[in-house]
């Protein structure tokens, strides 16, 4: 059986550190501990588990201009460093607010990681659940039974690939953390589960928001665009932290497993009726296969490759916005509509699932 191994940093998670850490201990799986300087007892919360699943923490400060920040990239790169250092086959980017789970109902997240293993993948990708307070939240010993509500992942946080294969060449740092790099990256095509409970009560949403986060951020990231979720809010209130029971979803962990493996079948099985025309794609070779393809079909190469610009910005706009009807002839729509489920498919088993999941919403007239 394969070792894998949790690299979890954390900053002012008391709370939840000790339950989120024994979660992946009873699952298999390592934690090595990073606490960014945590003021409220995070580290000694989890202490006596060292050498009982947990490898080792290590305290981590960075600083700017003369002031402690949370330096996000600093972490990362941590994070990297471990990772070479540690002797474990697997490795998981995690942190304390969150709870992780293999896509098979009865095996463990070491035995999925296993099954990915020895298929001969070296990047698992995850689908991101945000676990959500209504205002009858009542929060237990256990954060995860107390929060039962989810909503989607935002446009910007639907790439996950958070685990990956012992690799001297890991980049954690370059995508902020959401798509692990390795060289001669295979992502698995089925997503894993990724729970996730930002805020916890009204009283953590402005204590972690205000004074934890954007009193703290890295200015040197500020300016690269980063951690600017928050920009609008100058206090909490009450709803911005508590959700409307009917925009949220019940969390079935047997239903959405079943999901997600649906959605893989669905995207492989597709994908292999096209190998039998053509052989894997990169997006390099995206372009000029469709038009060769188009011309092959009897399409005029000058109208081939307006299809194409025109597949590829509606692509671009899709994953950014609504889109209305749009205006195209039913032959041309119906090769649209091929294109960009061509690519969809493509980006999806290299990772990012934004584009197949918002294929529904294409609409012709």
């Amino acid at each position: 059986m394969i070792d894998v191994c949790a690299i979890m940093a954390v900053y002012n998670e008391a709370d939840i550190v000790r339950e989120a850490v024994s979660k992946l201990i009873e699952q298999g799986v390592d934690v090595y501990l990073i606490d960014n300087a945590s003021t409220d007892g995070t580290a000694q919360r989890v202490e006596d588990l060292i050498g009982r699943g947990v490898i080792d923490i290590e305290t981590a400060r960075f600083f700017e201009d003369e002031r402690e920040v949370y330096d996000w990239t600093a972490l990362l790169k941590l994070k990297e460093q471990l990772a070479r250092r540690l002797h474990h086959d697997w490795f998981l980017h995690v942190d304390a607010d969150e709870v992780r789970y293999a896509p098979w109902p009865g095996l463990s997240l070491r035995e999925g990681i296993g099954r990915v293993d020895a298929a001969g993948y070296n990047l698992i990708n995850f689908k991101l659940f945000n676990f959500r307070l209504t205002e009858g939240t009542v929060i237990g010993s256990d954060f995860e039974s107390s929060m039962p509500m989810y909503s989607g992942a935002e446009r910007f946080n639907q790439r996950q690939v958070k685990a990956w294969k012992a690799s001297p060449g890991v980049d954690i740092s370059s995508l902020g953390g959401h798509h692990i790099r390795v060289p001669g990256a295979r992502v698995f095509p089925t997503r894993f589960i990724l729970k996730h409970y930002p805020v916890r009560s009204l009283e953590h949403g402005r204590r972690k928001i205000i004074a934890e986060r954007k009193a703290r951020f890295s200015q040197v990231e500020r300016q690269r665009g980063w951690h600017v979720q928050y920009d609008h809010l100058v206090d909490v209130d009450p709803k911005d932290v508590f959700w409307e029971p009917a925009k949220l979803t019940s969390f079935d962990r047997e239903r959405e497993s079943l999901a997600l493996l649906a959605e893989s079948s669905s995207v492989l099985s597709q994908t292999f009726t096209e190998l039998f025309a053509a052989p894997p794609l990169d997006e390099s070779r995206f372009g000029p296969h469709w038009v060769e393809r188009l011309c092959g079909e009897g399409i005029d190469s000058a109208h081939a490759e307006v299809l194409l610009k025109v597949a590829e910005g509606i692509a671009g706009m899709l994953t950014q916005q609504e889109l209305p009807p749009i205006a195209s002839s039913a032959e041309d729509s119906l090769q649209l509509r091929r294109i960009i489920g061509s690519l969809a498919r493509m980006r999806y088993l290299a990772g990012d699932p934004t584009l197949n999941d918002r294929l529904p919403l294409l609409r012709f007239s």
